[in-house]
């Protein structure tokens, strides 16, 4: 089945992901950390909804919110130590040895990213702007990675599960 418009929103999405990496202003930054968690979210929901997990369906109906945090547990107990790569004509090879403790690791860095930038623990200093801003494009910039790793997964399953 064909999703026209999940295509078109993927495709809008990645453009402002390539904007937010080309012109690497804090607001796009932060705003393609958003989009890369949403694109990661929907490809973990998908797979986790068409195999029934009990953490996306709840008496046969989609639950309205699950963390993307859940989500990535949940698929890392199926896919533990899942290895995944692609040729990017952007980035060459990428790819990751784990990718869920990979999506986990990234998930803290967005955290620190958008709950961070004024939000200390008490008595520690806020982070200075020039280091938040380099962390921030470097979380997108993974993000983005992890974006085209996780969609590879989620076509390697989906093709996998019609087979059957």
């Amino acid at each position: 089945m064909l999703n026209t418009l999940k295509y078109q929103s993927y495709k809008t999405a990645n453009n402002l992901l390539i904007e937010a990496k080309k012109n690497q202003d804090l607001p796009r930054c932060i705003a393609a950390i958003a989009i890369c968690e949403s694109i990661i979210s929907d490809r973990m929901q998908s797979y986790l909804i068409y195999i029934n997990s009990p953490i996306v369906i709840n008496k046969g109906n989609p639950r309205k919110h699950v963390s993307a945090n859940k989500m990535t547990k949940e698929c890392r107990k199926h896919f533990p130590k899942h290895h995944i790569s692609v040729i990017s004509s952007k980035h060459g090879k990428i790819g990751s040895s784990n990718l869920f403790e990979s999506i986990q690791l990234w998930l803290d860095c967005r955290n620190d990213i958008c709950h961070g930038f004024v939000k200390t623990k008490p008595g520690t200093p806020s982070k200075e702007i020039s280091q938040f801003h380099k962390q921030a494009i470097k979380t997108a910039e993974e993000g983005f990675i992890l974006t085209k790793l996780v969609s590879k997964w989620h076509k390697q399953i989906h093709l996998t599960n019609k087979k059957k």
